[in-house]
Parts: C-alpha cells; sequence; structure tokens
C-alpha cells in the first residue's frame, strides 16, 4: 500500500513493516487474509462478546496442555527445556512471573511483569507475547481478588511499554489487556470452554503458527495464568 497517498503514516523505524499509523494508532495494512484482529485496517475483526466458565477453560487447557508434543517458544521454558539466548538468562525474571501468579500476589506479579517486558527479539518480543497471553486470560477468567486493581496494573504496564518495548508490540500488548486479539486466540478459548479434543488440538495448533514463536509464547501466558502447569520445580 503507497502510505503517501493514504491518510497513513509509516510508523518510524518500522517502515518495511505491515503496520502503519492512523491517526496516531497502530494498524495492520498487509494482505494476508487469515490475520484477523482488531487493528486489520480493510477487514477488522472483533470477537462477539463471550462470558467463560472459568472451570471449563482450565479443563480444556488441560486437555491441550497434556496432548503437546511441541514446545514452542516459551511452551518450552514450561517443559524445562533449555532457552535461546537471551531468555535463558532471564529464566529468573520468568520464573517470578510464574511464582506470582501461581501465589495471587499481585504487587508481585506486577513488579516482575514490568522486568519482563520488551524481553526477546522480534516485532513482538516473548515477553511481551507472554503478559499478553496472562492478561489475556484474566481479562477473560478474572482473578476475584484482584479485579478492583487491574485498571490501576494496566495503567502502569501500557505506561511502562512505551519505553520497554516497540511500540507495535505495545499496542498489540494493550488490544490483550483488554481482552482482543486474533480470531485463533479467541479460537483457542472457545475451544477450551468446549472441552472436545479435536477442535481443542486444532486451535492450538493454529495458534502455534502465529509467528516465529508468538502463539508459543501466548498460549505459554494462558496455561500459566489458568494455573495449567508451571516451570519444573528445580528451576525456580
Amino acid at each position: 500500500m503507497n502510505l503517501a497517498a493514504t491518510n497513513l503514516h509509516a510508523v518510524p523505524g518500522f517502515e518495511t513493516t505491515d503496520y502503519a499509523l492512523l491517526d496516531g494508532c497502530i494498524v495492520w495494512t498487509g494482505s494476508n487474509a487469515r490475520t484477523d484482529h482488531p487493528r486489520n485496517l480493510a477487514h477488522p475483526w472483533h470477537a462477539t462478546p463471550v462470558v467463560y466458565d472459568p472451570k471449563a477453560l482450565r479443563a480444556g487447557a488441560a486437555l491441550a496442555w497434556a496432548g503437546m508434543d511441541t514446545h514452542i517458544g516459551l511452551l518450552g521454558w514450561l517443559a524445562g527445556q533449555h532457552l535461546v539466548f537471551p531468555l535463558e538468562l532471564a529464566r529468573p525474571r520468568l520464573n517470578a512471573v510464574a511464582q506470582a501468579l501461581r501465589a495471587r500476589d499481585l504487587v508481585g506479579f506486577e513488579t516482575a511483569a514490568l522486568r519482563v517486558l520488551g524481553l526477546g527479539h522480534g516485532l513482538t518480543p516473548s515477553g511481551d507475547d507472554l503478559l499478553g497471553g496472562v492478561f489475556f486470560t484474566l481479562a477473560h477468567a478474572p482473578i476475584a481478588a484482584w479485579r478492583s486493581a487491574m485498571p490501576g496494573v494496566h495503567a502502569r504496564i501500557r505506561g511502562a511499554a512505551q519505553n520497554a518495548t516497540n511500540p507495535i508490540s505495545a499496542a498489540l500488548l494493550d488490544d490483550l489487556m483488554r481482552g482482543s486479539s486474533y480470531r485463533v486466540l479467541h479460537d483457542v478459548f472457545d475451544a477450551f470452554h468446549a472441552g472436545k479434543p479435536g477442535p481443542n488440538t486444532d486451535a492450538v495448533n493454529r495458534l502455534l503458527r502465529l509467528g516465529a514463536s508468538s502463539g508459543g509464547d501466548m498460549l505459554a501466558g494462558v496455561f500459566l495464568a489458568l494455573q495449567i502447569c508451571e516451570p519444573p520445580s528445580d528451576t525456580l
């Protein structure tokens, strides 16, 4: 798309990507039909509001985790595998996120999350995708004791992301905090809730094909937030 012929402007430093700025808002301008997302400029996609039963989500997620034989991205961390640089060096930071979620320690979780922002390589670093999966899950299966404090946590994470990561990843993380993202992530939640092995596996496999590791990193955050699995105890 010719940005000069539209109201779009290139994102500084990311001119070769399929993202642009429209009135200061990050939008996706590519032509790949599989990118169903609210920021798709030509065909924005929005999920139909759904109320999930957290117990059903956990049961479906447990079924998916038990059946996984490939651990892409930070799913490998949950499976006790060695991580690529620089993520292996940041294992204590990742573990702190898991510990805080398990302990239902909101202050500890926010502190750990701030140290994971921007961690990793790529357009959406693994740390951002992991947190996005956690926040997306908490939007749809909230922790009751955290509910009133979450808007403040979101605001502080949103503010920190402006400096800790790139503007595209920060925008996509903001969507995830609002409980809105790629259709395939919503499909995974629908499949978890239904709890049927075939659709469950299909949805997970489609999510794992998202980006180089983004799907796996987000799914790791989902599993953590749903308390399905955690890093092996000898790494904590």
